[in-house]
């Protein structure tokens, strides 16, 4: 039984710091640009939009077919709780799923991978879906501020209408400490880079490759795509020269320049971008690395990559709708690194409650009831039990739209932190005739939002309390469209 990639997503924060701004800070250089998470993204909230946009390339019903969820960062939230709930919240998940978390490395991705492919190869289920997310903490002037970026992707994997079958997989793993980030510390710490290339990121991404090659009886001519995790551009320049691949077959973009080091979305996030403009019999070669340990993954392109183009969100197209941070005091506010002394904001209610616990499931999920006698549509769910309108109790549960375009809107320019001024709150008008009302994101000034904009409902941290994170929907422009170039 063949098992593939069946859909895929992902998504990429849309600020963006040059790393000289970083680099001059320190009195150091630096070339290219990173992605940067706004203050009230984490990997969470950037999974749950990869994971989004993987089901939208699909069409599946994640109540009925999605079987599993797996995973994977060196970004992990916390040692003791995990919050794939919240994705699954998102993603109107029935609650017969399989959530795991892997992490501890930067192909923690790949081991999500790995294992969602058995599930799906052993019958245990039917439609995985793998997510690879990274947001990394990185101390004030060192080499992981200047180069880290943050990013997600996710991928879909079953038996029907694959769009890339895996071929076979080899890993190659010893104990190797290169990067490694204490429970005593938020930041990522390494022993010395160039021993980290040459005997950690080279020597096992080429033993892995050899090991996936031999498996095959194949060359590495055989494949027309090579995708590689890039922690550094001079790192790819390495591990290219000793598999011998030419030019051709790493066409696709040095993400490192554009993105920087995305971790556990890297690997992922190259693969998408080549099955972007892949063509039917290609084969791709993928491979990650992190913490003494590479995947080597092979991949044939079906001709149903075509069949479902005009629902992706393009890797190329985040990539160009960007912002730029222009200093590296305001990096550092959106890193956490510089913080104002202020008590937060507390929402009145502890965040482990019933009431948000209930309140929130419906809100991610968007639930909501329609009244059976004239139509009028009341949310949440389970608060409104009489018709505001009518009077009447006899409600169907509906789902509210993502979409809408804005009915009006304040911008609050003093604001308790943690949210940052100026603050929008918008008023919606959304594709399905209801009205919302929430607060607004990636809105820095008063010309980003105008009355009649079309907006998007996006799941945002609102605000952390007693250490757990409170997740809640927000408008956002529109950034990205389906099927855009």
């Amino acid at each position: 039984m063949a098992v593939g990639i069946t859909g895929y997503g992902v998504y990429i924060p849309k600020y963006r710091i040059d790393r000289a701004i970083i680099g001059k800070a320190w009195s150091s250089r630096g070339r290219g640009e990173n992605a940067i998470a706004g203050p009230d993204e984490d990997v969470i909230t950037m999974a749950a939009e990869a994971a989004l946009n993987a089901v939208a390339h699909t069409g599946l019903d994640c109540a009925a077919d999605l079987n599993a969820l797996y995973f994977g960062t060196g970004s992990a939230l916390d040692f003791e709780h995990s919050s794939l709930g919240v994705i699954g919240e998102v993603l109107r998940a029935g609650s017969e799923i399989d959530y795991a978390d892997f992490t501890a490395s930067p192909r923690a991705s790949f081991a999500a991978f790995k294992a969602c492919q058995d599930a799906v190869a052993s019958g245990r289920i039917r439609n995985g879906l793998a997510v690879g997310a990274e947001q990394r903490s990185s101390s004030a002037g060192s080499q992981e501020e200047l180069n880290c970026g943050d990013g997600a992707a996710a991928f879909l994997l079953g038996t029907e209408n694959i769009i890339a079958e895996i071929e076979a997989t080899y890993s190659h793993a010893t104990n190797f400490i290169d990067r490694w980030r204490d429970a005593d510390s938020p930041y990522v710490k390494e022993y010395e880079p160039r021993f980290t290339r040459d005997y950690g990121y080279k020597q096992h991404m080429e033993a892995a490759a050899n090991g996936l090659l031999e498996k095959l009886e194949a060359g590495i001519e055989d494949f027309d795509h090579i995708v590689l995790q890039q922690p550094h551009a001079g790192m790819v320049k390495g591990i290219t020269k000793a598999l011998g691949a030419t030019p051709d077959q790493l066409s696709h973009r040095n993400l490192f320049d554009f993105l920087g080091d995305l971790g556990a979305a890297s690997a992922m996030i190259g693969l998408a971008d080549i099955l972007d403009n892949a063509e039917s019999g290609q084969r791709i070669l993928v491979l990650s690395y992190g913490s003494g340990a590479s995947d080597a993954v092979s991949l044939h392109v079906t001709n149903v990559i075509k069949d479902n183009r005009e629902h992706q969100k393009p890797v190329a197209s985040y990539i160009e709708n960007a912002m730029a941070v222009e200093d590296y005091v305001s990096f550092a506010k959106m890193k956490g690194a510089l913080e104002k002394q202020d008590s937060p904001a507390k929402i009145g209610l502890a965040p482990a409650s019933a009431a948000l616990w209930r309140d929130g499931r419906e809100i991610r999920r968007r639930d909501a009831n329609k009244c059976t006698s004239c139509g009028y549509v009341s949310f949440p769910a389970t608060i409104r039990k009489i018709c505001v309108r009518c009077g009447s109790t006899e409600f169907e549960p509906v789902v509210l739209s993502r979409t809408g375009t804005v009915h009006t809107y304040c911008l609050s320019l003093y604001v308790p932190p943690p949210l940052v001024g100026p603050q929008a709150l918008i008023i919606s008008d959304l594709d399905d005739g209801c009205r919302y009302r929430a607060l607004g994101t990636e809105i820095l000034k008063s010309d980003d939002v105008k009355i009649d904009m079309k907006v998007e409902m996006v799941m945002r941290k609102i605000v952390t309390q007693e250490g757990v994170p409170v997740y809640g929907n927000v408008f956002r422009p529109v950034r990205i469209k389906e099927g855009a170039k």
